[in-house]
């Protein structure tokens, strides 16, 4: 062993002592601050492992019938439940950090929209995630649809046109801009309005929005005092 190698030995060693000594000299802060740690991952994996499929499963059952009734399109039943099962009203409020319970606030913002109620359904819509591609521009679109109905035009706008342009697809993304480009033109923000027309002109030319496309874009550039191109 080389002098160098012993050095850093007896440096480890002076390490570990130190260690030792302080531990010494604050055993009681330090078993606290340990204890502290432990209580902290046991509730973690106990959440994890035990409390949070238990709350999925137990909101998958409470939503059942709730779900039942969206798909009847029985839409008092979704928002007040039925005397014996609960409403998604309260299986979101409830349970919204489930995915039973996302689902339900899904359910809730659907028929509050059914009922001209466009406050609480942006409520319960605004708090909805989804991974999928379609479904999350969807709910985007609802909360645009939600916005324009509550005479906010140009925040619907921006929302159909963030939907349209975060989440690309054939599906949704041309229909969201059709309407992006509408609500821009009432506003009379015809620069916007152009823009949502050429992308669908340019990205969705399959679509059913491009058949007529042109004519939209030539009425905004007009508007926007643009020779159309």
């Amino acid at each position: 062993m080389t002098t160098e190698n012993k050095k850093f030995d007896w440096q480890e060693a002076f390490k570990i002592n130190k260690i030792a000594t302080w531990y010494e000299n604050n055993r009681k802060n330090a078993n606290i601050i340990l204890i502290g740690l432990i209580v902290v991952i046991a509730g973690f994996i106990y959440y994890q492992k035990v409390y949070q499929p238990g709350q999925e499963q137990e909101a998958a059952g409470q939503l059942f019938m709730a779900e039942r009734y969206f798909e009847k399109d029985s839409m008092n039943q979704v928002l007040k439940g039925d005397g014996k099962y609960p409403s998604a009203v309260d299986v979101a409020d409830q349970y919204g950090n489930t995915k039973a319970g996302n689902l339900a606030k899904f359910y809730a913002g659907r028929a509050y929209m059914s009922k001209k109620d466009f406050k609480n359904a942006l409520t319960y819509l605004e708090d909805v995630s989804f991974d999928d591609e379609i479904m999350a521009a969807l709910i985007l679109g609802l909360q645009a649809d939600c916005q324009s109905e509550l005479g906010e035009t140009a925040k619907a706008a921006d929302i159909y046109m963030k939907a349209a342009e975060e989440r690309e697809n054939i599906f949704t993304s041309p229909l969201l801009l059709m309407k992006a480009g509408q609500h821009y033109e009432i506003v009379k923000n015809y620069e916007s309005a152009t823009k949502a027309y050429k992308m669908i002109r340019d990205k969705y030319k399959e679509s059913t929005q491009a058949q007529l496309i042109n004519k939209y874009i030539a009425r905004a550039m007009a508007k926007a005092g643009q020779a159309p191109d």
